[in-house]
Parts: C-alpha cells; structure tokens; sequence
C-alpha cells in the first residue's frame, strides 16, 4: 500500500503542467501544457526520488487534478493536516477555499462539527438561516473530500381562522 503524501495548500499563483498520456500512439508518450494554477489549490508532494535536489523547491501533484504537475518555492505553499486537506478538499471552488484557510475561524469550525452538533445552513432561494443538525460527517465514495450530512429542522406554522376572528398564529 501506498504511504501517504503530505498535503499542501497553494498560496500564491503558479504556472504549473498538465501532463497527459497518450497510450494509442507506438509506446507511452506525454505531452506537457503549461497551466495556471491558482492559489486555493490542493497538492500533494511527489515521492521523495521525484523531488528537486535544491531544498528550497518542492514538486507537487494535484490532488483533484491527478495530471496536475508543478514545482515551486516551498514559501509558495502552506502544509496542511490531512483533516484540514479533507475540509478544504470539499470545497469545490479554489478562491473560496483559500478564503476559508486564511479565515482560520471558518476551518477550526468545521474541525469541531460532529454529528448531533446543530448548525444553520444557508438555502439558496430562502433569505434566511435553517436550523439542522449534523448527522453525517466524512467521505462518500463519489466525492474528493470531508462531506457531512444535514437533516434541516423545520417548524411548521399552523393558521387558526375561526368565523368571527382574526387570524391567528400558534
């Protein structure tokens, strides 16, 4: 079995290379397409032999994108815990991933969610906050990530109207 890699954030942008295998022509070939690779993204460190013999430098893969190559200066990542790597991993978006690992309030948050912990979620299309309670938290096997599963509480308003009064609300 494989050991796991140590895991990184990116915090500055970097070009990086996309490398892609072509296993239909004669042998094995790769072609290399430089791309940028925005801060927020996940990395992991490429076995020891593949790493650069200057220090400073660390050659990394991605972590949701396999063909994801870069090396960079180590000042241009941060290491991350492999439960911090899983809570940011969930969040699809690198700019808002990185804003949650500079907010270190919104990470040490999701730390502490467990199931029975109640939350509010925020719905898109509803203005206001629900109340849930957390009753799943880790991986599902279709998704890179710590997921957790919400039960939303709802309360129900019942409208009373009698013949000869005003509504009321209970």
């Amino acid at each position: 079995m494989e050991e796991p890699r140590n895991r990184y954030i990116l915090v500055q942008d970097r070009v990086g290379h996309v490398i892609e295998r072509n296993m239909l022509a004669l042998g094995l070939s790769t072609k290399s397409t430089p791309t940028q690779v925005l801060k927020g993204e996940l990395l992991e460190a490429l076995p020891e032999g593949e790493q650069p013999e200057d220090s400073t430098r660390i050659a990394l893969s991605g972590i949701d994108r396999k063909s994801l190559r870069l090396e960079c200066s180590t000042e241009d990542v941060a290491r991350l815990s492999s439960e911090d790597a899983g809570l940011l991993l969930a969040i699809s978006s690198v700019g808002l991933r990185y804003q949650t690992y500079i907010d270190r309030k919104r990470l040490d948050f999701g730390r502490r969610l467990l199931p029975g912990s109640q939350v509010f979620v925020s719905v898109k299309g509803i203005s206001k906050s629900l109340l849930g309670v957390v009753w799943y938290r880790g991986d599902l096997p279709s998704t890179l990530g710590t997921m957790f599963g919400v039960e939303l509480v709802v309360s129900i308003k019942l409208v009373i109207f009698k013949s000869d009064e005003h509504p009321s609300f209970t």
